[in-house]
């Protein structure tokens, strides 16, 4: 009965980080993997993940096991991409090894989600999620909520919309006679949504909206129409906005009565706006490729 260890970097910090490519087979390729990986980034859960899945390996073999060790890396592009390549690779792998069962090692829930994939291809007997252990602290929290603040991933998927969101709010507050709250809420959701976008000091901002002054000119030059209709979205959000803040403001309620008021009067502005939006895409693609995008 063969037993593969198999460790699972879904969102490719082993490729991106070191230049490795995955599969790595064997106890000498996932150390060497484990070593520049930890070189390049120490604070990465990845290494934890590869080291664990060395240790399990060697007590496998310390118990006269026939184990085998394999690490299969997936894709930045978190989601079908990197389950196709993930999924490849582990087809590679089993032909190579041809293991009865698998020991899956993991640093967290988004490698885990592959699991179900790895038991419908072969029998998992073993799931290890790795932990790192850390004092609690505040001050190592403190630490800790600055790091995943840098972290692309977070800023984008949790940053951003809770500033969007506390924007929402700070125009729902503006309704009432009270401004302070409203503003306060508008510029801490105006902070968490700039720390969310790539940029690293203002001159950086400067530099997009160059950029994006520079694609409008040349596409009013050339007679695009996508300009028009993102235009005509961006005038049907707006006025989304102050249809739904001067309805919330004459409704009588609590701050919820009058956060929905305000959505359902502005919702249907955004629908529109959305529509007008991929229309004008849409539109433009046919006019230029004379068939509509996929």
């Amino acid at each position: 009965m063969k037993i593969l260890v198999l460790c699972v970097d879904r969102d490719d910090d082993i490729g991106v980080k070191t230049g490795i490519k995955g599969p790595l087979v064997g106890r000498e390729d996932n150390l060497a993997a484990a070593t520049k990986l930890g070189l390049a980034d120490p604070e990465d859960s990845d290494v934890n993940a590869l080291l664990c899945a060395i240790s399990t390996y060697d007590n496998l073999i310390r118990e006269a096991q026939d184990a085998e060790i394999a690490t299969i890396c997936g894709d930045v592009r978190v989601g079908a991409t990197s389950d196709l390549v993930l999924a490849r690779q582990l087809d590679q792998v089993l032909e190579e090894v041809r293991p009865d069962r698998v020991f899956l090692i993991s640093d967290g829930a988004e490698d885990e989600a592959f699991a179900p994939i790895v038991g419908s291809r072969i029998r998992v007997d073993h799931i290890r999620r790795v932990y790192v252990r850390q004092t609690p602290t505040a001050e190592s929290l403190y630490y800790t909520i600055g790091r995943q603040l840098k972290n692309p991933k977070v800023r984008r998927k949790i940053i951003a919309p809770l500033g969007l969101v506390l924007l929402l709010f700070g125009a729902i507050y503006l309704s009432i006679p009270t401004a302070a709250p409203a503003l306060v809420l508008i510029l801490a959701g105006l902070y968490l949504v700039l720390i969310s976008l790539p940029f690293q000091s203002i001159s950086d901002v400067f530099a997009w909206l160059s950029r994006r002054y520079e694609r409008v000119r040349d596409s009013v030059a050339s007679g695009e129409l996508s300009i028009f209709f993102n235009v005509s979205a961006l005038i049907l959000v707006l006025v989304g906005v102050f249809f739904g803040v001067d309805s919330a403001r004459t409704r009588e309620g609590s701050y919820v009565v009058q956060f929905l008021t305000f959505a359902l009067n502005a919702v249907w502005f955004f629908v529109l706006a959305t529509l007008t939006f991929e229309g004008g895409k849409v539109l433009s693609a046919f006019l230029r490729h004379g068939r509509a995008p996929r």
